[in-house]
């Protein structure tokens, strides 16, 4: 069986995601599927550091396509909601939109018309990874894979739902596996687009995480997942989540996760669910 990066939708810091994460596994009984969609549901609540507190979920459609065992590419599609309008999903993370204890975002100009007190929703920034394996990926031998990311602007800015903007990044992903265990490190580092209603600074996002296989289909683990502040005086962001995966069938999987912010610029918690099929 090859090895493939199998797209898990996580939620929270990861706004469909979130980033991008990705785990190094072995798709059960799908090693020749070419394509995976993944559907899922995310919800975070927090504060984030402002004096509001948000809630917020995503509806994240993934498309992968697989052209051969080392060349892989990730398109994402988000619908967002979100209570107000204090924070921002950048990259598909939530930001703050103030530093912590302020009345006003630094990095925020004057463009926008909405009110950050109103509740928003509507398509969020349409997302493409790729990725390309330059070694490892089969047995115990790691996988390092080179990343490129690109970032449209599809969501409404004066909604607080993007930045309106262009965001490109790069990074590195790697990931082994021994016995019943896989571990998988990711980062990228963001140049995001700026407007006249945002003025963000360049950052990192990055995840580790640990899997155990239970069973022939079923697996569990931890991921701690973070980045650096993308507006002046704002921590920096990290969430710990609990991560199941059960393979329904030869195409068919379901996932879910629980999840804990550990800063100030982090939800107070996170959850959800997700189903891929391969073909």
């Amino acid at each position: 069986m090859k090895m493939r990066t199998n797209v898990q939708l996580g939620g929270g810091l990861l706004l469909g995601l979130v980033l991008l994460f990705c785990q190094a596994t072995t798709v059960l009984g799908a090693d020749d599927a070419p394509f995976s969609v993944s559907l899922g549901f995310d919800f975070a609540s927090g504060d984030y550091g402002t004096s509001q507190t948000t809630d917020s979920y995503s509806i994240p459609l993934y498309i992968s396509y697989y052209p051969s065992d080392r060349l892989d590419f990730h398109l994402e599609i988000p619908y967002l909601y979100q209570s107000n309008s204090s924070t921002v999903s950048l990259g598909g993370m939530r930001f703050p939109m103030q530093g912590s204890g302020s009345t006003s975002g630094s990095g925020m100009g004057g463009g926008r018309t909405a009110s950050v007190t109103d509740s928003q929703s509507g398509l969020g920034d349409i997302s493409l990874t790729a990725g390309y394996v330059l070694s490892g990926g089969s047995g115990t031998a790691p996988m390092i894979r080179p990343l490129v990311y690109l970032k449209l602007p599809t969501a409404d800015k004066d909604k607080g739902l993007g930045t309106g903007a262009f965001d490109f990044g790069a990074g590195l992903s790697v990931g082994t596996g021994f016995g019943n265990w896989s571990v998988y490190a990711e980062a990228l580092y963001i140049l995001p687009g700026s407007t006249s209603a945002y003025n963000p600074d360049n950052y990192w996002t990055y995840l580790g995480s640990v899997y155990y296989q239970l069973t022939r289909k079923f697996e569990y683990g931890f991921a701690l997942s973070g980045a650096t502040a993308a507006f002046v005086d704002n921590p920096d962001a990290l969430e710990v989540q609990l991560k199941s995966s059960y393979q329904l069938s030869s195409q068919w999987n379901l996932g879910a996760y629980l999840g804990k912010g550990l800063s100030d610029s982090s939800a107070d918690y996170t959850t959800g669910f997700y189903w891929t099929v391969s073909f």
